[in-house]
């Protein structure tokens, strides 16, 4: 990556969130992928000297062709095309980059929405928690009680996966009963101010359970910040193993919904009134969270 787009990106990661940071260094990784591999196509792709160069549109309308037919790709199956949601990503970024820059959008298109997803009705819903806290409550493992405390929290605050993994501990404020959360930034534009949402004493009882059990668990990691981590000792993809209390990132926190989503299928099938739950988290939040 060139110095002049790498500080670009550090400049605009100022203020934003984590995982948006690292999205912004993905995309300008594969562009600079891009020109490296292209420099000797017919026609040839010219290596930028300026930022404007590095988004003109003549350039950037090849790139996104390119990327979003996977031939960029640095992991899994090459040529495997990109899904809407990564499309969408690799274009929020792009905006972000121009608009720090100084520049006109240089994104030749859009990537349509999709539709909303159908929320599970409150019904099966409560009925998926109460068993949640139950479980709970009777077993006191660290895996039920952190299940219980953010499938809570979803349901009540309506928060995405990326939002749940990006809260730390001193977002919870168990005197004043409330939870300060960073909103996932929009496809393009500033990231949104910080919110605080008073819980109930439902889902605030939940927390201050797993904020008990919590402690146990980062003895190997006590310097974690992070409110969700790890219960068991896992691997960073590489081999290397990592202790419990790692902070959970965005993958950790669906894994996690699914084992809860699984339970609660099983034991709760034929309870009247009860539905299967999806495995979607996002399906959890309330009818009202876009």
């Amino acid at each position: 990556m060139s110095e002049s787009l790498d500080a670009l990106v550090a400049a605009a990661g100022v203020g934003r969130s984590p995982a948006r940071l690292r999205q912004l260094r993905w995309v300008a990784g594969e562009l600079s992928l891009f020109v490296a591999q292209y420099a000797d196509a017919e026609p040839p792709v010219r290596r930028p000297r300026t930022l404007r160069d590095w988004l003109d549109p003549a350039l950037i309308g090849p790139f996104l062709a390119a990327a979003d037919a996977g031939t960029l790709r640095r992991r899994g199956e090459a040529g495997r095309p990109s899904g809407d949601a990564t499309r969408s990503v690799r274009r929020s970024c792009l905006r972000i980059l121009a608009r720090q820059a100084g520049l006109e959008d240089p994104v030749p298109d859009e990537v349509p929405r999709p539709a909303p997803l159908t929320r599970v009705d409150p019904v099966p819903a409560g009925m998926a928690l109460g068993h949640l806290a139950t479980r709970a409550d009777r077993t006191r493992s660290a895996g039920a009680v952190r299940a219980a405390a953010m499938a809570a929290v979803t349901r009540e605050l309506g928060l995405r996966t990326g939002e749940m993994a990006a809260l730390t501990l001193s977002d919870v404020d168990l005197a004043a009963g409330t939870l300060t959360w960073r909103p996932a930034a929009p496809r393009s534009g500033p990231s949104p101010e910080p919110c605080t949402a008073a819980l109930t004493r439902t889902t605030l009882a939940a927390l201050r359970d797993w904020l008990e059990v919590r402690p146990a668990l980062v003895t190997m990691a006590p310097r974690s910040k992070a409110l969700w981590v790890s219960i068991r000792g896992n691997h960073d993809g590489s081999g290397v193993r990592r202790p419990p209390g790692m902070p959970l990132r965005p993958n950790g926190i669906r894994r996690s919904h699914e084992r809860a989503v699984q339970d609660c299928n099983v034991n709760l099938a034929g309870e009247p009134g009860y539905e299967p739950l999806p495995r979607v988290p996002g399906r959890l939040r309330p009818e009202e969270q876009e």
